[in-house]
């Protein structure tokens, strides 16, 4: 019978630990978004091809990449989207410190023209804690047309934009059973707002990855800009701690 009571009493605990760890329905979260700093890269300099970063919680991040010899890039940031939020639902996501890599070529054909830069982990991470910010992408009909769009070869959760500049144009993403691509959502000839450039548009990776390769297309005159960021799961380590109080007693 004091098995029976005692086995009662962790099956209850069991119970509460999952009801506290489970986030209801209509509650609502806040979380911190910390994107890539690149430095010690100063602002408007290239990032050395095989740079490594350490992310604290998440550790070391090396970015690598292939860019025509033509395209000007560098580590680059605008003070309108350094700090802010989007919302999703009933969650937020906020951040301090948006920087991107950008990238633009100004010679030869209209384009588009191809760019991958690839983020490598020094593990896997879980799914929901990796994000993509997405920045400045045009669309045209001059010279026969065409528009910059960032690939993601992951799945994805548009979370919306950040709105730093109210000239610019909304994201338009596209998702897709392992892909997703973000691109203006308006066209319009020559080089002027909103349709050359988008606000900041933030994806969440609904894979757990070791690693992230941004496919950048990109037409002629066009700079545009990709960042990675992190949240740490909070839900996850909390689960942890709570069932190690009740492993603690079987000791």
């Amino acid at each position: 019978m004091r098995h029976i009571k005692v086995l009662l009493t962790i099956l209850s605990l069991v119970l509460a630990v999952t009801a506290v760890s489970q986030p209801t329905a209509a509650s609502a979260s806040a979380y911190s978004i910390t994107w890539l700093d690149m430095s010690p890269t100063a602002i408007g300099s290239v990032v050395p091809n095989g740079s490594v970063f350490f992310v604290p919680g998440i550790g070391n991040v090396t970015v690598t990449y292939s860019i025509p010899a033509h395209w000007t890039h560098g580590r680059n940031q605008n003070p309108l989207y350094t700090v802010g939020s989007v919302t999703s639902g009933l969650d937020t996501y906020s951040w301090s410190n948006y920087e991107h890599f950008g990238t633009i070529f100004v010679d030869g054909l209209l384009g588009p023209e191809s760019a991958t830069i690839t983020y490598t982990f020094a593990g896997t991470l879980p799914a929901g804690s990796v994000y993509v910010g997405t920045i400045g992408l045009g669309a045209t009909t001059s010279f026969g047309g065409g528009a910059s769009v960032t690939t993601v070869n992951q799945n994805g959760t548009f979370l919306g934009d950040y709105i730093g500049d109210v000239t610019a144009g909304a994201s338009q993403f596209t998702g897709g059973a392992g892909t997703f691509s973000v691109q203006n959502s308006v066209t319009g000839a020559g080089g002027a707002n909103p349709w050359w450039n988008t606000q900041l548009g933030v994806v969440r990776i609904d894979d757990a990855v070791s690693s992230i390769t941004v496919h950048q297309s990109l037409i002629r005159g066009d700079g545009i800009g990709v960042n990675i960021g992190f949240v740490r799961d909070g839900i996850v380590a909390n689960e942890a701690a709570a069932w190690g109080d009740v492993k603690a007693l079987f000791k």
